[in-house]
């Protein structure tokens, strides 16, 4: 199981790599033991100007030319570790944007998931259709679960877009936040769908 697992894994990452360039750099860190799969860090980094990490129960934001802020899953919105006075209306898009990256280390969940079913569905496939003297029915056998994975992954690019209209607004409301109002751009997102399609 744990090798079938790893092919899975490995599918799910090259998905993840449609969020951008480099699929070193969007990772959600899945811990398999006793059957089940725990999340630990989500990063999602090559962004068009800065990087998001979820762990320890924040958002941790990295901006080009502005110092780290992180958002907490109450609202709590921190610049350079300095607390940040907010609006109620302001503290409801920050608990959106943590839910959305929350979000993501779901998907990604389900991602690895739907990768280990298709590794598993590949071993059974090339046992079967081989021993029947069907290898040319491999890829269709594998097909339909291949399809399960990229749909999650497309939940992860809807994820984004959400983490990106939370940004927009935060940005133009908030003026502790217009640094990091650029972090997600929309090419982000079109690149996100373009590839996993």
């Amino acid at each position: 199981m744990r090798n079938l697992l790893s092919l899975g894994l490995a599918a799910a990452c090259a998905l993840l790599a449609g969020c951008g360039d480099h699929s070193d750099q969007h990772a959600v860190t899945i811990v398999y033991s006793g059957n089940h799969l725990r999340s630990f860090d989500t990063n999602v980094g090559n962004l068009a100007h800065g990087s998001l990490r979820l762990s320890d129960r924040q958002v941790i934001i990295h901006a080009d030319g502005a110092p780290d802020a992180s958002i907490t899953a109450d609202g709590d919105l921190r610049v350079n570790q300095q607390q940040v006075v907010t609006a109620p209306a302001d503290r409801d898009m920050l608990k959106s944007y943590y839910a959305h990256m929350l979000a993501i280390r779901s998907d990604g969940i389900a991602i690895g998931k739907a990768g280990a079913d298709v590794g598993k569905q590949a071993v059974e496939s090339v046992a079967t259709r081989l021993l029947s003297g069907q290898p040319d029915r491999i890829e269709q056998d594998v097909d339909s679960k291949t399809k399960l994975v990229t749909a999650a992954a497309m939940k992860v690019c809807q994820d984004l877009s959400g983490i990106k209209t939370s940004q927009d607004r935060l940005a133009a409301d908030l003026p502790a936040f217009k640094p990091y109002g650029n972090v997600i751009s929309g090419s982000d997102i079109t690149d996100c769908a373009k590839d996993n399609n």
